[in-house]
């Protein structure tokens, strides 16, 4: 419901569009104030969530089967996950 209605909106004069969503980090640290737009620390709950909805957002429209109806971005996962990595400490971590 939600690409049909996003699509039917900006469909006069736009050639694309893009959801920057959904944010899939793992949300380990409560001090991080974004808490609330992901859904939790469980990564394979995390999973399922994203799997399913880019599935339900980008789903193909009937009428042009080679055509998504909106692409959706997984935020935050890469760029902000750094736990393990080369000897990063997400505690101690400087971004310098």
């Amino acid at each position: 419901v939600v690409s049909t209605e996003a699509r039917a909106m900006y469909n006069v004069g736009l050639a694309g569009l893009t959801f920057w969503s959904p944010n899939i980090n793992i949300f380990r640290d409560p001090r991080w104030g974004r808490g609330q737009e992901t859904s939790g620390e469980d990564p394979f709950l995390t999973s399922k969530y994203a799997i399913h909805y880019v599935k339900g957002l980008q789903q193909i429209d009937s009428g042009h089967p080679d055509r998504l109806k909106v692409a959706a971005c997984c935020k935050h996962y890469t760029a902000y996950d750094v736990d393990n990595w080369k000897g990063v400490e997400r505690y101690t971590f400087n971004a310098q």
